[in-house]
């Protein structure tokens, strides 16, 4: 089976390999567990989820023949990790290792550097960004500004804005404590997850206060993006809660998961007679996560629950994770 494509232009519509023998599902490691956000690392071959209610970190890791091992192969956690309800996480290369930053609701990111001798990270973030000048509240997503991860980005759900840090130099991991740069806006409220494509130009806002998708462009090679969005997908009325975001390495198709329905959407780029790129304002393709009576059962209590929580993309592959589902691996074509 693949996801409901809705699109009338195939060449533009990404396909979702959806069949029974072509989804990988990695189970949480107990039912205390809820999988809120989740990141490929840069090789592809480490996947990391963050679950809220445990204050842990899981690191899977890929087998030699292609699909991810059914157990976490470590964990981040324990009071030296200073998690404390994490909700999203992304990678970046540092010298000759890996770093991996978490968003912390309660206000902070924390940043782990792997021991390149073990392959492990270790329990103690190598830096925090926090304190009253971070401006982090309710910091629900949190990605590194692509292309040269010079800059890390940062959701303030309750605020509305988009903050950035800049790395600063050096040969230790360090952070600049104060946003460089701050994106407002009035089509920004209440953010839950952020992305940028790979190539950095596109900045992708999921409005979890106004079920909408903002997309702006950078304006510099600095931290600047906007004032205004190129797009805001807000005709759509599937979007529900929308939790996370993600590009596609390619083509630049933008996979969008909805907290409050039972599936992920994937909208794709156009341009326009003046060679302005925007985003369809309707889904080329839907995709149906798990059972409709798991999803009822759950969503009927909260209209804000139920449904898909992170997203993440490497090469071919695209991963979601929920409380409900653990942790689904597609392969898409695009």
């Amino acid at each position: 089976m693949m996801g409901d494509k809705l699109g009338s232009d195939r060449k533009s519509v990404m396909v979702i390999e959806a069949s029974d023998h072509s989804v990988q599902s990695l189970a949480p490691p107990n039912t205390l567990q809820r999988f809120e956000g989740i990141a490929f690392s840069p090789s592809g071959n480490t996947l990391a989820v963050a679950t809220s209610d445990t204050n842990t970190i899981f690191l899977y890791r890929r087998k030699p023949n292609g699909p991810f091992e059914e157990a976490p192969s470590s964990s981040i956690n324990g009071p030296a990790s200073s998690l404390n309800y994490p909700h999203d996480l992304t990678f970046s290369l540092f010298a000759d290792s890996e770093l991996l930053a978490v968003a912390n609701r309660t206000g902070s990111i924390c940043i782990y550097q792997r021991n390149e001798t073990t392959g492990v990270y270790r329990a103690e973030p190598v830096f925090e960004i926090r304190g009253r000048k971070a401006k982090l509240d309710f910091s629900d997503g949190v990605a590194f500004v692509r292309p040269n991860d010079e800059y890390l980005a940062a959701c303030n759900l309750s605020a509305s804005r988009i903050t950035f840090y800049r790395r600063t130099a050096g040969l230790a991991v360090g952070f600049t404590l104060e946003p460089e740069f701050e994106l407002k806006h009035r089509s920004i409220c209440s953010p839950d997850g952020l992305a940028f494509s790979q190539c950095g130009t596109w900045l992708a806002i999921a409005n979890h206060g106004t079920h909408t998708v903002s997309v702006y462009q950078r304006q510099s090679r600095g931290p600047e993006y906007g004032p205004e969005p190129v797009t805001i997908i807000r005709d759509d009325s599937g979007l529900r809660y929308p939790h996370s975001v993600a590009f596609t390495p390619k083509t630049n198709h933008l996979a969008v998961t909805n907290a409050g329905a039972n599936y992920f959407s994937v909208y794709r780029p156009e341009h326009d007679w003046s060679y302005t790129t925007r985003w369809s304002q309707s889904p080329v393709l839907r995709q149906t996560v798990g059972p409709n009576s798991i999803f009822q059962q759950v969503n009927a209590r909260n209209k804000m629950e139920g449904g898909p929580k992170g997203i993440a993309v490497h090469q071919n592959k695209l991963a979601v994770c929920s409380p409900q589902h653990g942790i689904k691996i597609y392969s898409f074509v695009e």
